[in-house]
């Protein structure tokens, strides 16, 4: 078995429990006024966490486990960082519904959501859902962008 992974797992640890005792120095306000430690603390106990759960796979990892994932897995994983990456430069230009929309269609095609129907249907719901989240419900607290629209 490689050490490269477990050292990696043990490096992450690391950072991310210095970065979590660096977050909780940080006020942490309260429930009505959230200070500027709150964000910072979840992230970091987000970090720990996963951290934590990696080096547990590494350790129950067994000898003949491939360290890679497949070829199939990389394409999508890149494909959700050339979605994502594309809703970045084209929201401020084309607004929040249609890349939110575009996004959710190409991420859920990736996945293996063959019919175009299903496909677009569940991509609409959500965008719709997320957009009355932000907009309606957090009201004017959330700015997003409305671009062509």
């Amino acid at each position: 078995m490689s050490r490269l992974p477990r050292a990696v797992a043990l490096a992450f640890l690391a950072g991310s429990a210095l970065y979590l005792v660096q977050a909780a120095r940080l006020p942490l306000g309260s429930v009505e006024q959230p200070g500027a430690g709150l964000f910072p603390l979840l992230v970091g106990a987000f970090l720990l966490a996963a951290s934590a759960a990696h080096l547990l796979q590494d350790l129950r990892r067994s000898p003949g486990t491939p360290l890679l994932p497949s070829a199939e897995t990389g394409r999508r994983v890149m494909g959700v960082v050339a979605a994502l990456g594309a809703f970045c430069l084209l929201l401020p230009w084309l607004g929040y519904g249609v890349t939110a929309l575009g996004l959710l269609l190409a991420i859920l095609r990736l996945f293996g959501l063959a019919r175009w129907g299903m496909t677009a249907a569940v991509a609409l719901v959500a965008t719709v859902a997320s957009y009355y989240l932000f907009a309606v419900v957090l009201g004017c607290s959330v700015f997003l962008p409305y671009g062509v629209l």
